[in-house]
């Protein structure tokens, strides 16, 4: 058991190549990325910046049409690219859960509720009964904020609202308590008030369950509620890392200062135009993390 506090995921000088026609092109460059035991990270950039391409990697899966050039991720200790095949899958499910901006194709729609379950819990849970299995299921069901559990298994995910399915899919990431848990666009299209519940739940499960997690988004005001540290990436290279306080309050790259000067500001007269910061200027900084809304943290 790794303590916590202590690395448990390292990507460290990453290059990686996607197949393009006859050769290859490069998408990530250098990336070098750390995530701690029980640590929320949030990872931002821009729609292209490859911050899925990146968040996929880190399942170890393997692709005829991908090469790691250089570099590597170790996750526990396993190169994931080097180790054998079957000891990855192991770890994927049952120790790195992977939650896709598409969260309904974790939902295989032929299967009711309860069956995806089980199934995942056989391959990839500890050895119980099928009784266990099911306490196990409706316990998960109910984290998540579902209402009559019981029902919800005997039923197909096409007969769940798309924020239900969702709440369906991260239970069934979690259901074998893995070590990371990454989040690909969790939030994007919720309206405010259904976004903050997400949060609070997903801060609340990774506390209970002892997960870190790799929070995938453009949304920063999110990521500042959610998360403790962040990286930002640009163009397939991480440019900054550190904690939200310290790359929201002063950040260094021009990228980082563009991103959060693009977003709108309550300290900000915009009838004298989107670049006339008001005088209170970054002191709003720190209150504005704490209030989790970053249109008034900078």
């Amino acid at each position: 058991m790794i303590a916590r506090g202590a690395p448990l995921l390292q990507v460290n000088s990453l290059l990686v190549d996607y197949r393009r026609g006859s050769g290859w092109q490069r998408v990530l460059h250098d990336v070098n990325l750390q995530i701690r035991v029980g640590q929320m990270m949030g990872l931002v950039g821009e729609s292209g910046s490859g911050k899925s391409t990146l968040a996929a990697l880190l399942l170890g899966e393997r692709r005829d049409d991908r090469r790691i050039a250089a570099g590597f991720i170790s996750f526990c200790d396993v190169d994931l690219f080097s180790a054998p095949l079957n000891a990855v899958s192991r770890l994927r499910g049952a120790k790195i859960a992977y939650l896709p901006q598409n969260y309904g194709a974790s939902l295989t729609p032929t299967m009711r509720v309860g069956a995806i379950f089980a199934e995942t819990l056989r391959y990839h849970g500890p050895r119980s009964s099928s009784a266990a299995r099911r306490e196990t299921i409706l316990g998960l069901l109910r984290d998540v904020g579902l209402v009559d559990v019981e029902t919800a298994l005997t039923r197909y995910p096409h007969q769940f609202s798309g924020g239900q399915q969702q709440r369906i899919a991260l239970a069934l990431a979690i259901s074998c308590r893995p070590r990371l848990l990454v989040l690909d666009e969790p939030t994007t299209g919720l309206d405010p008030i259904i976004r903050r519940s997400v949060v609070t739940m997903l801060r609340r499960l990774c506390r209970e369950h002892e997960m870190a997690m790799l929070f995938v988004s453009h949304d920063l005001a999110t990521v500042a509620e959610l998360c403790e540290a962040v990286a930002v990436m640009r163009a397939g290279q991480i440019v900054e890392t550190g904690t939200v306080r310290q790359v929201f309050a002063t950040p260094r790259h021009p990228y980082t200062r563009s991103l959060l000067e693009a977003l709108p500001r309550l300290d900000r007269d915009d009838t004298q135009g989107s670049g006339a910061p008001a005088s209170k200027g970054r002191n709003a900084i720190g209150r504005g993390v704490e209030m989790c809304d970053l249109g008034q943290v900078i």
